[in-house]
């Protein structure tokens, strides 16, 4: 038998029990993360938090010395359709799953490591499944800031995930 390590993270990605600990391990080690300097810290047994660090660097800043857009976006992107995904895998409803929209705003210049803190409350997953289950899918909208390593929010994103019932 030949391992085929891509193919044994895609099938635990889109596996019920995944434990937190397998997709840290796993974004950690995507390369857009590597090479924009994104780092995930930390995911709730849950799956309801996820904590990342986009790592300022000189491979992600501009010539003022301020983060890219691009590696902003990059960290903020995909962590809301994970959460709801994974959630609803855990209560046995396969989706499929993309950002549909994003808009970026930015408050001032990133010139520091930025934390992106991302939460879903109870109700809120239950407001997801509700939606789910009556229209088949599911496009809110959902908010999170960029905060600076002096406490500063540097970055309010909007992301609109998109999670359709699997046939």
């Amino acid at each position: 038998m030949i391992f085929n390590p891509a193919k044994y993270f895609i099938k635990r990605y889109h596996s019920p029990d995944l434990k937190p600990s397998e997709l840290k391990i796993m974004l950690n080690l995507w390369m857009p993360f590597i090479f924009n300097r994104v780092k995930i810290e930390e995911i709730s047994d849950d799956f309801t938090e996820i904590k990342i660090r986009l790592i300022h660097s000189i491979w992600n800043r501009n010539p003022n010395k301020a983060l890219w857009g691009g590696a902003i976006f990059s960290a903020a992107d995909g962590f809301f359709p994970i959460i709801l995904k994974q959630s609803a895998l855990r209560n046995g409803i396969k989706t499929d799953f993309f950002t549909k929209s994003t808009t970026v705003k930015y408050i001032r210049e990133a010139k520091t490591d930025l934390t992106f803190h991302f939460k879903v409350m109870k109700d809120e997953i239950e407001n997801f499944f509700n939606i789910l289950k009556r229209d088949g899918k599911y496009q809110e909208w959902h908010t999170i800031d960029g905060i600076d390593t002096h406490g500063k929010k540097c970055i309010e994103v909007k992301i609109q995930p998109y999670l359709r019932i699997r046939n």
